[in-house]
């Protein structure tokens, strides 16, 4: 529906797409390097509001607050230890590091 301020993304994990609803923007610029898809209207299989969840990371910026989401296993070593997204832009701000969170 237009006008939509949320949308649903999901990560692929192992042929099961865990799904979950966020805010549009909340994975702007970082979709691809955290593995996230945005679902279809019409995304078939999608697992909601199970407790095995994808791992999060905690994305730190310059002069603001850090932002946490979900990311898809294969993707931390490049993210998180390769320092894929440090020195790029979210919401207009610099990331500073990406860390991984336990639970």
């Amino acid at each position: 529906m237009a006008g939509e301020k949320s949308q649903m993304f999901y990560i692929d994990l192992g042929g099961i797409k865990y799904g979950w609803r966020a805010p549009k923007d909340s994975y702007k610029n970082l979709d691809s390097a955290l593995g996230v898809k945005k679902a279809k209207n019409n995304e078939k299989n999608l697992v909601v509001g199970s407790d095995n969840k994808p791992p999060r990371v905690r994305i730190n910026l310059e002069k603001a607050n850090a932002v946490i989401r979900f990311i898809d296993p294969d993707k931390i070593n490049e993210v998180v230890y390769d320092n894929k997204l440090t020195g790029k832009k979210y919401d207009g701000k610099t990331i500073c590091s990406v860390r991984c969170l336990r639970g």
